[in-house]
Protein backbone atom coordinates (compact mmCIF):
# COMPACT_ATOMS: atom_id res chain seq x y z
CA UNK A 1 0.00 0.00 0.00
CA UNK A 2 2.46 2.51 0.91
CA UNK A 3 4.61 1.60 -2.40
CA UNK A 4 1.38 2.91 -4.42
CA UNK A 5 1.00 6.06 -1.83
CA UNK A 6 4.26 6.90 -3.51
CA UNK A 7 2.94 6.10 -6.87
CA UNK A 8 0.41 8.96 -6.64
CA UNK A 9 1.22 11.10 -9.24
CA UNK A 10 1.97 8.45 -11.74
CA UNK A 11 -1.59 6.43 -10.89
CA UNK A 12 -3.50 9.40 -11.08
CA UNK A 13 -2.33 10.80 -13.92
CA UNK A 14 -3.31 6.97 -15.62
CA UNK A 15 -6.96 7.52 -13.97
CA UNK A 16 -7.00 11.18 -15.44
CA UNK A 17 -6.22 9.48 -19.09
CA UNK A 18 -8.30 6.52 -18.35
CA UNK A 19 -11.31 9.25 -18.14
CA UNK A 20 -10.58 11.51 -20.63
CA UNK A 21 -9.91 8.94 -23.56
CA UNK A 22 -12.98 6.81 -22.72
CA UNK A 23 -14.51 8.75 -25.19
CA UNK A 24 -11.85 8.59 -27.91
CA UNK A 25 -13.05 4.47 -28.62
CA UNK A 26 -16.53 4.64 -28.04
CA UNK A 27 -17.78 7.64 -28.23
CA UNK A 28 -18.97 7.86 -31.45
CA UNK A 29 -20.36 4.49 -31.10
CA UNK A 30 -22.61 5.57 -28.27
CA UNK A 31 -23.08 9.39 -30.13
CA UNK A 32 -24.79 6.75 -32.87
CA UNK A 33 -26.65 4.64 -30.16
CA UNK A 34 -24.46 1.46 -31.37
CA UNK A 35 -23.64 0.83 -28.28
CA UNK A 36 -24.74 1.66 -24.86
CA UNK A 37 -22.62 3.77 -22.19
CA UNK A 38 -21.98 0.91 -19.60
CA UNK A 39 -20.90 -1.26 -22.22
CA UNK A 40 -18.09 0.79 -23.71
CA UNK A 41 -16.58 1.66 -20.66
CA UNK A 42 -16.57 -1.74 -19.32
CA UNK A 43 -15.12 -2.99 -22.37
CA UNK A 44 -12.53 0.65 -22.32
CA UNK A 45 -11.56 -1.01 -18.85
CA UNK A 46 -10.44 -4.24 -20.06
CA UNK A 47 -8.81 -3.84 -23.14
CA UNK A 48 -6.97 -0.53 -22.11
CA UNK A 49 -5.38 -2.94 -19.35
CA UNK A 50 -4.90 -5.87 -21.82
CA UNK A 51 -3.33 -3.38 -24.09
CA UNK A 52 -0.67 -1.86 -21.12
CA UNK A 53 0.43 -5.66 -20.18
CA UNK A 54 0.95 -6.67 -23.55
CA UNK A 55 2.51 -4.05 -25.32
CA UNK A 56 3.29 -1.18 -23.18
CA UNK A 57 6.52 -2.35 -22.15
CA UNK A 58 7.78 -1.27 -25.87
CA UNK A 59 7.91 2.72 -25.17
CA UNK A 60 9.26 2.68 -21.61
CA UNK A 61 13.02 2.00 -21.90
CA UNK A 62 12.88 5.85 -24.61
CA UNK A 63 10.75 7.77 -22.35
CA UNK A 64 13.42 10.41 -21.31
CA UNK A 65 14.86 13.31 -22.84
CA UNK A 66 18.56 13.76 -21.39
CA UNK A 67 21.20 14.27 -24.74
CA UNK A 68 23.52 12.30 -23.04
CA UNK A 69 21.55 9.42 -22.37
CA UNK A 70 22.65 9.34 -18.48
CA UNK A 71 20.59 11.17 -16.98
CA UNK A 72 18.33 9.39 -14.21
CA UNK A 73 15.58 11.66 -13.13
CA UNK A 74 14.39 11.06 -9.24
CA UNK A 75 11.64 9.55 -7.41
CA UNK A 76 10.41 12.80 -6.38
CA UNK A 77 11.14 14.13 -9.64
CA UNK A 78 9.00 11.56 -11.64
CA UNK A 79 6.16 12.49 -8.66
CA UNK A 80 6.07 16.12 -9.40
CA UNK A 81 6.16 15.85 -13.16
CA UNK A 82 3.45 13.24 -12.98
CA UNK A 83 1.37 14.63 -10.88
CA UNK A 84 1.41 18.39 -12.95
CA UNK A 85 0.50 16.41 -15.81
CA UNK A 86 -2.34 14.69 -14.26
CA UNK A 87 -3.53 18.12 -12.92
CA UNK A 88 -3.78 19.63 -16.29
CA UNK A 89 -5.75 16.88 -17.62
CA UNK A 90 -8.23 17.16 -14.93
CA UNK A 91 -8.95 20.90 -15.94
CA UNK A 92 -9.55 19.83 -19.33
CA UNK A 93 -11.36 16.82 -18.50
CA UNK A 94 -13.99 18.77 -16.00
CA UNK A 95 -14.80 20.99 -19.08
CA UNK A 96 -15.51 17.97 -21.29
CA UNK A 97 -12.50 19.00 -23.90
CA UNK A 98 -10.82 15.85 -25.48
CA UNK A 99 -7.11 16.97 -24.26
CA UNK A 100 -4.32 15.21 -25.44
CA UNK A 101 -2.77 12.85 -22.69
CA UNK A 102 0.40 12.27 -23.69
CA UNK A 103 1.16 16.10 -24.66
CA UNK A 104 0.25 16.72 -20.82
CA UNK A 105 2.31 14.45 -19.26
CA UNK A 106 5.06 14.83 -21.46
CA UNK A 107 4.77 18.10 -21.15
CA UNK A 108 5.29 17.68 -16.71
CA UNK A 109 8.45 15.74 -17.56
CA UNK A 110 10.27 18.20 -20.04
CA UNK A 111 9.18 21.20 -17.25
CA UNK A 112 10.97 18.98 -14.55
CA UNK A 113 13.78 18.11 -17.16
CA UNK A 114 14.53 21.88 -17.91
CA UNK A 115 14.67 22.83 -14.45
CA UNK A 116 17.19 19.83 -13.47
CA UNK A 117 19.34 19.77 -16.43
CA UNK A 118 18.94 23.01 -18.04
CA UNK A 119 17.70 24.04 -21.71
CA UNK A 120 21.34 22.68 -22.92
CA UNK A 121 21.04 19.70 -21.69
CA UNK A 122 17.48 18.39 -23.12
CA UNK A 123 17.23 16.14 -26.58
CA UNK A 124 15.51 18.79 -28.63
CA UNK A 125 16.30 16.64 -31.72
CA UNK A 126 14.27 13.50 -30.09
CA UNK A 127 11.56 16.24 -28.74
CA UNK A 128 11.14 17.69 -32.36
CA UNK A 129 11.07 14.33 -33.79
CA UNK A 130 7.88 13.37 -31.43
CA UNK A 131 6.26 17.03 -32.25
CA UNK A 132 6.48 16.08 -35.50
CA UNK A 133 4.40 13.00 -35.34
CA UNK A 134 2.12 14.92 -33.00
CA UNK A 135 1.27 17.04 -35.86
CA UNK A 136 1.28 14.56 -38.71
CA UNK A 137 -0.96 12.25 -36.33
CA UNK A 138 -4.72 14.20 -36.76
CA UNK A 139 -3.69 15.06 -40.72
CA UNK A 140 -2.90 11.27 -41.48
CA UNK A 141 -6.16 10.10 -39.28
CA UNK A 142 -8.64 12.34 -41.52
CA UNK A 143 -6.81 11.49 -44.95
CA UNK A 144 -6.98 7.47 -43.74
CA UNK A 145 -10.80 8.27 -42.76
CA UNK A 146 -11.91 10.28 -45.11
CA UNK A 147 -10.14 7.87 -48.22
CA UNK A 148 -11.84 4.66 -46.17
CA UNK A 149 -15.66 6.41 -46.48
CA UNK A 150 -14.90 7.38 -50.01
CA UNK A 151 -13.86 4.00 -50.63
CA UNK A 152 -15.33 1.32 -48.14
CA UNK A 153 -19.21 3.23 -48.39
CA UNK A 154 -19.05 2.91 -52.44
CA UNK A 155 -18.87 -1.32 -51.66
CA UNK A 156 -21.10 -1.35 -48.61
CA UNK A 157 -23.78 0.07 -50.00
CA UNK A 158 -23.23 -2.15 -53.43
CA UNK A 159 -23.17 -5.73 -51.54
CA UNK A 160 -25.50 -5.28 -48.35
CA UNK A 161 -28.97 -4.29 -49.24
CA UNK A 162 -30.88 -5.26 -45.97
CA UNK A 163 -31.31 -2.36 -43.70
CA UNK A 164 -30.74 -5.23 -40.87
CA UNK A 165 -28.17 -6.97 -41.88
CA UNK A 166 -25.89 -3.15 -41.97
CA UNK A 167 -26.99 -2.60 -38.40
CA UNK A 168 -25.67 -5.35 -36.96
CA UNK A 169 -22.73 -5.12 -39.23
CA UNK A 170 -22.51 -1.77 -38.01
CA UNK A 171 -22.79 -2.49 -34.11
CA UNK A 172 -20.59 -5.29 -33.90
CA UNK A 173 -17.66 -3.21 -35.70
CA UNK A 174 -17.89 -0.42 -33.33
CA UNK A 175 -17.90 -2.64 -30.54
CA UNK A 176 -14.88 -4.91 -31.71
CA UNK A 177 -13.05 -2.00 -33.37
CA UNK A 178 -13.47 0.07 -29.75
CA UNK A 179 -11.94 -2.54 -28.04
CA UNK A 180 -9.34 -2.61 -30.33
CA UNK A 181 -9.14 1.03 -29.79
CA UNK A 182 -9.01 0.52 -26.00
CA UNK A 183 -6.32 -1.87 -26.56
CA UNK A 184 -3.77 0.46 -28.74
CA UNK A 185 -4.47 3.18 -26.27
CA UNK A 186 -3.50 1.21 -23.44
CA UNK A 187 -0.11 0.09 -25.45
CA UNK A 188 0.73 3.24 -26.47
CA UNK A 189 -0.43 5.54 -23.70
CA UNK A 190 0.36 3.84 -20.31
CA UNK A 191 4.37 4.79 -20.96
CA UNK A 192 3.24 8.27 -19.56
CA UNK A 193 1.56 6.93 -16.43
CA UNK A 194 4.62 4.93 -14.57
CA UNK A 195 7.56 5.54 -17.47
CA UNK A 196 9.09 8.31 -14.84
CA UNK A 197 9.25 6.14 -11.94
CA UNK A 198 10.47 3.43 -14.47
CA UNK A 199 13.33 5.68 -15.63
CA UNK A 200 13.97 6.69 -11.69
CA UNK A 201 14.50 2.97 -11.23
CA UNK A 202 11.08 2.49 -8.64
CA UNK A 203 10.47 -0.68 -10.46
CA UNK A 204 14.07 -2.54 -10.42
CA UNK A 205 16.67 -1.96 -13.28
CA UNK A 206 15.47 -1.19 -16.85
CA UNK A 207 14.20 -4.57 -18.37
CA UNK A 208 11.25 -5.89 -20.23
CA UNK A 209 10.14 -7.70 -16.98
CA UNK A 210 10.33 -4.31 -14.44
CA UNK A 211 8.45 -2.86 -17.84
CA UNK A 212 5.71 -5.38 -17.69
CA UNK A 213 5.35 -4.12 -14.18
CA UNK A 214 5.05 -0.73 -14.17
CA UNK A 215 2.50 -0.92 -17.40
CA UNK A 216 0.39 -2.82 -15.12
CA UNK A 217 -0.36 -0.31 -12.67
CA UNK A 218 -0.64 2.17 -15.13
CA UNK A 219 -3.05 0.05 -17.14
CA UNK A 220 -4.76 -0.66 -13.72
CA UNK A 221 -5.30 3.28 -13.17
CA UNK A 222 -6.43 3.70 -16.89
CA UNK A 223 -9.11 0.94 -16.15
CA UNK A 224 -10.09 2.65 -13.29
CA UNK A 225 -10.76 6.44 -14.76
CA UNK A 226 -12.95 4.84 -17.67
CA UNK A 227 -15.39 3.10 -15.15
CA UNK A 228 -15.65 6.61 -13.18
CA UNK A 229 -15.16 8.88 -14.86
CA UNK A 230 -15.27 8.47 -18.61
CA UNK A 231 -18.94 10.61 -19.81
CA UNK A 232 -18.13 13.96 -20.49
CA UNK A 233 -15.60 13.76 -23.81
CA UNK A 234 -17.76 10.59 -24.92
CA UNK A 235 -20.76 13.19 -25.52
CA UNK A 236 -18.05 15.54 -27.65
CA UNK A 237 -16.51 13.47 -29.22
CA UNK A 238 -19.73 11.41 -30.64
CA UNK A 239 -21.74 14.42 -31.14
CA UNK A 240 -19.75 17.95 -30.90
CA UNK A 241 -17.81 17.84 -33.92
CA UNK A 242 -19.34 16.70 -36.49
CA UNK A 243 -22.76 14.36 -36.40
CA UNK A 244 -22.22 11.14 -37.37
CA UNK A 245 -24.10 7.87 -38.79
CA UNK A 246 -23.22 4.23 -38.09
CA UNK A 247 -20.74 3.50 -41.35
CA UNK A 248 -19.03 6.88 -40.44
CA UNK A 249 -18.68 6.32 -36.67
CA UNK A 250 -17.11 2.70 -37.38
CA UNK A 251 -14.31 4.26 -40.13
CA UNK A 252 -13.24 6.86 -37.82
CA UNK A 253 -13.22 4.12 -34.97
CA UNK A 254 -11.16 2.24 -37.09
CA UNK A 255 -8.89 4.72 -38.29
CA UNK A 256 -8.04 5.85 -34.94
CA UNK A 257 -7.01 2.07 -33.81
CA UNK A 258 -4.90 1.67 -36.76
CA UNK A 259 -2.78 5.01 -36.61
CA UNK A 260 -2.38 4.31 -32.64
CA UNK A 261 -1.34 0.96 -33.14
CA UNK A 262 1.24 2.04 -35.78
CA UNK A 263 2.77 4.22 -33.67
CA UNK A 264 2.96 2.45 -30.64
CA UNK A 265 5.32 -0.42 -33.07
CA UNK A 266 7.69 2.82 -33.79
CA UNK A 267 7.69 3.14 -30.02
CA UNK A 268 6.09 6.52 -30.23
CA UNK A 269 3.66 8.31 -27.87
CA UNK A 270 1.27 9.94 -29.49
CA UNK A 271 -2.08 11.25 -28.52
CA UNK A 272 -5.40 9.30 -28.78
CA UNK A 273 -7.22 12.27 -29.18
CA UNK A 274 -5.63 13.93 -31.73
CA UNK A 275 -6.40 10.35 -33.44
CA UNK A 276 -9.91 10.13 -32.87
CA UNK A 277 -10.55 13.86 -33.75
CA UNK A 278 -8.67 14.10 -36.70
CA UNK A 279 -10.96 10.73 -37.74
CA UNK A 280 -13.99 12.21 -37.17
CA UNK A 281 -13.24 15.53 -38.97
CA UNK A 282 -11.87 13.88 -41.88
CA UNK A 283 -15.41 11.92 -41.95
CA UNK A 284 -17.47 15.12 -41.46
CA UNK A 285 -15.12 16.54 -44.72
CA UNK A 286 -16.88 14.09 -46.92
CA UNK A 287 -20.16 15.70 -46.19
CA UNK A 288 -18.64 19.14 -47.01
CA UNK A 289 -16.77 21.38 -44.62
CA UNK A 290 -20.16 22.98 -43.41
CA UNK A 291 -20.72 19.36 -41.40
CA UNK A 292 -17.82 20.52 -38.88
CA UNK A 293 -18.46 22.30 -35.92
CA UNK A 294 -15.07 25.11 -36.76
CA UNK A 295 -15.67 25.96 -33.29
CA UNK A 296 -15.46 23.17 -31.11
CA UNK A 297 -12.08 21.62 -33.71
CA UNK A 298 -10.46 25.37 -32.61
CA UNK A 299 -11.41 24.82 -28.86
CA UNK A 300 -9.72 20.90 -29.17
CA UNK A 301 -6.83 22.31 -31.20
CA UNK A 302 -5.92 25.32 -28.70
CA UNK A 303 -6.15 22.97 -25.85
CA UNK A 304 -3.47 20.56 -27.43
CA UNK A 305 -1.21 23.58 -28.11
CA UNK A 306 -1.75 24.76 -24.54
CA UNK A 307 -1.83 21.32 -22.85
CA UNK A 308 2.50 20.82 -22.37
CA UNK A 309 3.11 24.33 -21.82
CA UNK A 310 0.66 24.32 -19.30
CA UNK A 311 1.83 21.51 -17.73
CA UNK A 312 5.78 22.00 -18.02
CA UNK A 313 4.89 25.21 -15.80
CA UNK A 314 3.12 23.60 -13.33
CA UNK A 315 5.56 20.83 -12.85
CA UNK A 316 8.39 23.93 -12.53
CA UNK A 317 5.70 25.47 -9.97
CA UNK A 318 5.59 22.44 -7.70
CA UNK A 319 9.02 21.95 -8.04
CA UNK A 320 10.33 25.49 -7.13
CA UNK A 321 7.80 25.80 -4.15
CA UNK A 322 8.49 22.38 -2.81
CA UNK A 323 12.76 23.19 -3.07
CA UNK A 324 12.88 20.36 -5.52
CA UNK A 325 15.72 20.76 -8.36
Amino acid sequence: MLALLKLFGGLFLGWGIGANNAGNMFGTAVGTGAVKYRTAVVCVAVFVLVGSILEGYKLYDGYKFDKSGEFKVSFTQAAVATTAGAASIMVQTYFGIPTSTTQNAIGGVMGISILSMGMAGISWTKLLYWLVSWIILPIASAAVSYAGVRGLGWVVQRTVKRVAVLNTIYKIGLLVFGCYGAYAMGANNVVVTTGPFYQAGFFGDPSRAHAIWAATLGGVAMAVGALTYGGNVIRTVGKDITALDPFSALIAVLTHSLVVHFFTQLAIPVSSSQAIVGAVAGVGLVRGVSTVNARKLWAIFSAWFLSPVVAALLAIGIALALGIR
